[in-house]
This record gives structure tokens, C-alpha cells and sequence, in this order.
């Protein structure tokens, strides 16, 4: 009896240094009972809880921020690429009135050419025109009488009078053609400086509308560029949040396992020496350890680094039984550890069942050895279906192989 004695007392020293000087928990125990430290370390479980809800809540209510913001970049980004669209076919058109503008310009100045041309050739059909009349005006007397004379007959004569006048007619004739013509290449010059005026119209009206468009997309972008900046802030908070949840979580944790810590001295007082010899291996449907005891990389982000059991790799509901018969001190959930229970064996010995997909005990249940206490499951922090089991000596955590092999 005196040994039971010392061994409670030395369990209970054990888990009340844990609850005041280890894991970083900020727990403070008062003088008293370590059922009132349990009922402390359950009030800040409740509140670290309450906080990783608030915390999830930001985080979600962020994420949903982030989401209405990117929409509504990406509706910009659509409604710019629409303008894009809308600018190349203004600047197609302008391309190609410009184009036109330039032939157009071409067309006058072959006219102006053709005009000048034209110009020339009336003055110079004039000019012979007014010689010939003078001459004929200056000689009409002497040229008459010289074909009167000259004239074999008076049909000779008739035919020489009226090569006269036809050569008269001629003249008056090409002098108005020319002039028709000249006129015709000044209305053609002017109809096509109406349409290049039109025209350089019309590119003034497109350029306008360019501009613009090029004015919309630049503030379009501009607030592209404000929601981005929305988003990054939006980011940076979210992730000021999750680093807050990681921080909870982990907290979470250790109350948790200060709590079994605590729970198994309490069985430990209440059950005697029970011992803790013979354990069974905890999932029967598969030995495949998947991560061993001790240091390791993190497997998902939020996991430990410290790995505190093992994990046994199995499918998605498989049973999961009680190493040794002992009585139930937790059965919850944990963000962190998912679906989990904790089985107080006594002599301070406790077993630790994460991640399971369903509980089939209660909280101060007694369990056989082997009885079915849970199914495997992927809940918590984990990156597939498996089985984390951990043995709790005096409050610490221990490598299981020493238990089952």
C-alpha cells in the first residue's frame, strides 16, 4: 500500500509540474485539488476553442471578401478586353481611312495635273484661235479676192470659202470642248476634295473615339490595379488570421494533452496499480507504419514536427480497438487531431487514438482490451486515412513500440 501510495504521489507531483511549468500553456494552478486545475485546462480548452471559431470565422468571411474581389477583377478584365476589341476595330478603320485619305489626295493631285493640263491646252487653242482671226480679220479683203482670183471655178471658190468657215467652226469647237473638259476636271477635283474633307472628318470622329476608349481602359485598369491591391491586403490578413489559427491550434493541442496528462493521473489515483503490460497491436487490419516516433518534416501544413506516436496506414473505416481495457477520459474532436480518444489504463499509462472517422465510446466508459472503441478516418490534420496512436507515461508521451510490437 505504501508503494501505491508513493507511485500516485509521484504521478501527481509529475502531471502538476506539467500543468505549471510545461508546454508553454498559460494555465495557472491555485492551491487546491488538480480536479480544479482539470476544470481550468477545460475553461481554456473552451476558450482557445471559442477563439480557432471566431478565428475561422475571419478567415472564412476574408476568403469570401477575396472571392467578390477577384470577380470583380475578372469582370473588369473581361469588360477590358471587350474595349481592347472595340480599340483594334476603331484603329483598323482609321488605318484604313487613312489609306483612303492618302488615294484621295493622289486622285486630286492627278486632277489638278489633268486640270492644269487641260488649262494648257485651251489657252494654246486660244492663242491659234485668235491668230487665225486676226489673220483673217487683218486680210479678210485680199484673202477673199485672192481665192476669187485664184479659183478655177466658182465651185473651187465655194469649196475654199467653206474650208474657211470649217476651219472657223473647228476652232470655236475645240475651244469649247476644252473648256467642257476643263470644267469637267474642276467639278471631278472639287467632288474629290469634298470627299477627302469628309473623310478627315470622319478619321477626326474615329481618332475621338479611340481616344476615348484608350481613356476607359485606363481607368478600367487603374481599378484592376485597386483591386489587386484589395486582395493583397486581403491576403495578407487572411494569412495574419490562419498564422493566429496555427498558433491557437497548437495551444489547443497542448491543453489537450495536458488535459490527458492530468486525466491519467486522476485514473491513475482512482483505478490504483493496474499496470500497463500486455498491449495488443491498436489496428488489426494493418501493421504499415506510415510515420515512426520522434522528429520529422511536417506532412501537411499545421501538423507536428515532433511526432508523438505513430501512424499506422489503413482504409477508411477500419476498426480501431483499445490496446489494453482501461476507462475512457476523452472522446472528441480536435482541429488538430481530428476525432480522437484517450484511454487511461492506469499506473499512469495512457493511449491515444487520433483521426478517426467515427467514435463508438464515451467520456468515463470502461473498455475491454480489444474491444472496437473507433473507425479509421482522415479527420484533423492529416493527409489520408490512418491510425495516430500515441502512449502517454506520467504525462509524457513515449515511443508505443515500447508497448506493441
Amino acid at each position: 500500500m505504501k508503494l501505491q501510495a508513493f507511485r500516485i504521489m509521484a504521478v501527481f507531483i509529475m502531471v502538476c509540474f506539467l500543468l505549471f511549468e510545461g508546454a508553454g500553456t498559460v494555465v495557472q494552478a491555485e492551491p487546491g485539488s488538480s480536479k480544479s486545475s482539470e476544470e481550468q485546462l477545460e475553461q481554456q480548452k473552451k476558450d482557445t476553442l471559442d477563439e480557432i471559431r471566431s478565428l475561422k470565422s475571419d478567415i472564412h468571411s476574408v476568403e469570401q471578401k477575396i472571392k467578390e474581389l477577384e470577380e470583380a477583377r475578372s469582370s473588369l478584365q473581361t469588360y477590358i478586353q471587350k474595349l481592347d476589341q472595340q480599340v483594334n476595330a476603331i484603329a483598323s478603320q482609321i488605318s484604313e481611312l487613312e489609306k483612303k485619305i492618302e488615294e484621295k489626295k493622289e486622285e486630286i493631285a492627278q486632277k489638278e495635273e489633268e486640270l492644269q493640263q487641260a488649262q494648257a491646252e485651251a489657252d494654246a487653242q486660244y492663242e491659234r484661235m485668235k491668230k487665225r482671226i486676226c489673220y483673217m480679220y487683218e486680210r479678210g479683203e485680199d484673202s477673199f479676192l485672192v481665192m476669187l482670183l485664184e479659183s478655177g471655178s466658182i465651185a473651187e471658190l465655194l469649196n475654199r470659202v467653206d474650208y474657211a468657215r470649217q476651219m472657223s467652226d473647228y476652232d470655236r469647237r475645240m475651244l469649247e470642248e476644252l473648256r467642257e473638259l476643263r470644267d469637267t476636271i474642276a467639278e471631278c477635283k472639287a467632288a474629290l476634295e469634298r470627299e477627302q474633307e469628309e473623310q478627315e472628318q470622319l478619321l477626326e470622329e474615329l481618332e475621338a473615339q479611340k481616344a476615348a476608349v484608350d481613356r476607359a481602359i485606363s481607368a478600367k485598369t487603374q481599378e484592376i490595379a485597386d483591386y489587386q491591391a484589395q486582395i493583397t491586403s486581403a491576403s495578407s490578413e487572411q494569412g495574419t488570421y490562419e498564422e493566429q489559427l496555427a498558433e491557437q491550434e497548437k495551444l489547443l493541442e497542448q491543453v489537450e494533452h495536458q488535459i490527458a496528462a492530468a486525466a491519467a493521473a486522476r485514473a491513475a489515483a482512482e483505478d490504483g496499480d493496474g499496470g500497463a503490460s500486455g498491449f495488443v497491436w491498436p489496428c488489426p487490419s494493418s501493421r504499415r507504419i506510415t510515420s515512426g516516433f520522434g522528429n520529422r518534416e511536417a506532412p501537411v501544413p499545421g501538423a507536428s514536427t515532433c511526432h508523438r506516436g505513430i501512424d499506422v496506414g489503413a482504409s477508411s473505416g477500419s476498426a480501431i480497438v483499445a490496446a489494453a481495457s482501461g476507462r475512457v477520459t476523452t472522446s472528441a474532436y480536435s482541429s488538430s487531431a481530428g476525432n480522437y480518444v484517450v484511454i487511461s489504463h492506469g499506473g499512469g499509462v495512457c493511449t491515444v487514438y487520433m483521426h478517426a472517422s467515427a467514435l463508438y465510446v464515451s467520456e468515463g466508459e470502461k473498455v475491454s482490451q480489444g474491444q472496437k472503441i473507433a473507425a479509421v478516418g482522415s479527420t484533423g490534420f492529416s493527409t489520408g486515412p490512418h491510425l495516430h496512436f500515441g502512449v502517454i507515461v506520467n504525462g509524457s508521451y513515449v515511443n508505443p513500440l515500447n508497448y506493441v510490437n
